[in-house]
């Protein structure tokens, strides 16, 4: 299990959210459909530096680390 931090702007943009998980997980996720079969809503990563700029230049709050997991339907 190779775990990585990587650094999400959450869905409203009023924030960043920090997730500590594996790269299967996150492929997962961003591949990822509805029972409906309609696509989820994919991630909006961002690179560390992009969100050390945005929290002190739009006072963004930055939450987490959480552990992100999940298994695979395959």
């Amino acid at each position: 299990m190779d775990n990585k931090q990587v650094y999400i702007k959450s869905t409203n943009k009023q924030g960043i959210l920090v997730f500590n998980g594996d790269l299967n997980s996150l492929r997962c996720r961003q591949r990822n459909r509805n029972k409906d079969g309609s696509k989820v809503t994919s991630l909006k990563f961002v690179s560390f530096r992009e969100m050390q700029k945005e929290k002190i230049k739009n006072e963004l709050k930055v939450s987490g680390p959480y552990n992100f997991y999940t298994m695979s339907r395959l």
